[in-house]
C-alpha cells in the first residue's frame, strides 16, 4: 500500500554529531519546543531545524520547515493530505495549493539573514512577525496585524492600513513608511514580481523629510560639562569625526591611525559599514589625544568595565541630556552637528559625503539648509537693516 505518513523530525547536534530525532509531544498533543528523544530518553535541544519526513516516489524526503514547531506540524499536515491526495488517484498539482506566508515566511526571512546586514535582518523580521504574528518558542501564537495566511488575497489596502495603524500607534511617518514597503518587499520576492510591481511603491511611503537637529554651542557646553570623564571622550569623539553610533562601538585599536591623524571604519565580524564601504576619516588633534588618555582594556577603543564592546551610549546619551537640560539629545545629533560645522566652514559636499559614508550626494545635501542659514539670516538682515515698521 502506498505510504500517506508524513512525520515531523529535528535535527539536533548529539554529542559530536547531528542526526534526526524525534520532537517530545505534551498532553495537548504538541510539540514540546526543543525537547527530543534521544537514545530512549528526552534531552532539551534549543538549536536545529524541524523536518517533515515522507516517501515520494519511492525515495526519503527530508523538507527542511525551520526552527517553529507549529510551522513544522502545519507542514506534515498538509503533506499528509497531499499524499492521501495521490494514493486516491485524485489529481493534486503543488501550484493547486494557494501560496502561504506560512510555507514562505521562514526560508526568506532565513536567505535574507544570510546575504544581508544583522540589523536589516533584525528590522526585517521584527516588520513580518509585527504584520503577520508568530509563535513563541512555548507554542503560543502572537498575533500580528494581519491574520491572513494566503499570500494572493493580501491586499494594497491592507498595506496601506498597517501603515497608518502604526502611525497611530506613535510611530513616525518614516517609520511607517518604511514598516510597509519591508512587507511589500517580502510579498514581491515570494511571488516573484519585479521591483515595481508590488502592492505598493515609495511614492505610498513619502513623508515630509525633517531638517536635521543640531547642537548649538551652549548646548554642547552644558553636555560636555555633565559628562564623566570617558563619556566626554565617546561623545566628544562623535562630535568631531562624525561616526555612527555602531561604527564608534566597533571601533578598535587598529583603527586608529595616530601617526595620519585617521580613523578607519572597517567591516569585522558582526559588524558591516552601513553602505558595505569602508572608509577613512581623517580627524582633528583633539580626538587623538582624548584617544591617548583611554584606558586599553580590550580591542574596541570604547570598552566598558569588562573589556567588552560599549553599547550604552543611547541612555547614556539621555541621562547627560536630562542632567544638562539639553533637550532632543540622541547620538546621530553629534553626527547632524559635525556634518553641518564642516559645511558651515566650506568643506565641499563630495569631501563631506565621503566623511560621512553616504552612499548618495542627496544624502548630504540634508545638512546644507542648516549649514547655510547663518549666511542667509545675516543677508536677510543686511537687505533690511534699514527699513522701519
Amino acid at each position: 500500500m502506498a505510504n500517506r505518513r508524513a512525520s515531523v523530525w529535528k535535527y539536533v547536534k548529539v554529542g559530536e554529531n547531528w542526526r534526526y530525532c524525534r520532537p517530545v509531544l505534551g498532553p495537548n498533543n504538541k510539540i514540546k519546543p526543543h525537547w527530543v528523544h534521544v537514545n530512549g530518553h528526552q534531552e532539551l535541544h534549543a538549536e536545529g531545524n524541524y523536518y517533515v519526513h515522507f516517501i515520494q516516489n519511492r525515495r526519503q524526503v527530508w523538507k527542511k520547515i525551520g526552527p517553529n514547531p507549529a510551522e513544522a506540524v502545519r507542514a506534515a499536515d498538509w503533506q499528509r493530505s497531499y499524499l492521501s491526495a495521490v494514493v486516491q488517484g485524485i489529481p493534486v498539482k503543488t501550484e493547486d495549493r494557494p501560496l502561504m506566508v506560512s510555507d514562505t515566511l521562514y526560508g526568506y526571512l532565513e536567505e535574507y539573514r544570510l546575504s544581508k546586514r544583522p540589523e536589516s535582518y533584525a528590522l526585517m523580521k521584527q516588520t513580518l512577525d509585527e504584520f503577520f504574528g508568530y509563535d513563541k518558542p512555548n507554542g503560543v501564537r502572537v498575533h500580528g496585524f494581519l491574520r491572513g495566511n494566503i499570500v494572493s488575497q493580501i491586499t494594497r489596502l491592507d498595506l496601506l492600513q498597517y501603515k497608518a495603524w502604526l502611525i497611530e500607534r506613535g510611530r513616525s511617518e518614516r517609520t511607517a513608511g518604511n514598516k510597509m514597503l519591508r512587507v511589500n518587499q517580502y510579498l514581491r520576492a515570494v511571488q516573484s514580481l519585479k521591483p515595481g510591481e508590488g502592492l505598493v511603491t515609495v511614492k505610498d511611503a513619502k513623508f515630509n523629510e525633517l531638517e536635521p537637529e543640531v547642537y548649538d554651542e551652549k548646548e554642547l557646553r552644558a553636555f560636555f560639562r555633565a559628562c564623566n570623564s570617558f563619556q566626554l571622550a565617546v561623545f566628544k569623539t562623535l562630535l568631531m569625526s562624525g561616526l555612527r553610533k555602531q561604527e564608534l562601538e566597533n571601533l578598535t585599536w587598529e583603527d586608529v591611525n595616530f601617526t595620519a591623524g585617521t580613523l578607519k571604519v572597517s567591516a569585522k565580524a558582526g559588524f558591516s559599514p552601513k553602505t558595505w564601504e569602508e572608509r577613512t576619516i581623517e580627524v582633528p588633534g583633539g580626538v587623538l589625544k582624548i584617544l591617548k588618555t583611554l584606558t586599553r582594556k580590550s580591542d574596541y577603543v570604547f570598552a566598558n568595565g569588562n573589556g567588552h564592546k560599549y553599547t550604552h551610549m543611547w541612555d547614556d546619551c539621555a541621562e547627560i541630556a536630562r542632567r544638562a537640560g539639553v533637550k532632543k539629545s540622541h547620538p546621530h545629533k553629534f553626527r547632524a552637528t559635525y556634518a553641518t560645522k564642516l559645511l558651515q566652514s566650506g568643506v565641499d559636499l563630495k569631501t563631506v559625503q565621503k566623511l560621512l559614508g553616504h552612499k548618495n550626494l542627496e544624502s548630504t545635501m540634508r545638512y546644507l539648509a542648516k549649514a547655510q542659514s547663518p549666511q542667509v539670516r545675516k543677508q536677510v538682515n543686511a537687505i533690511w537693516r534699514d527699513s522701519r515698521p
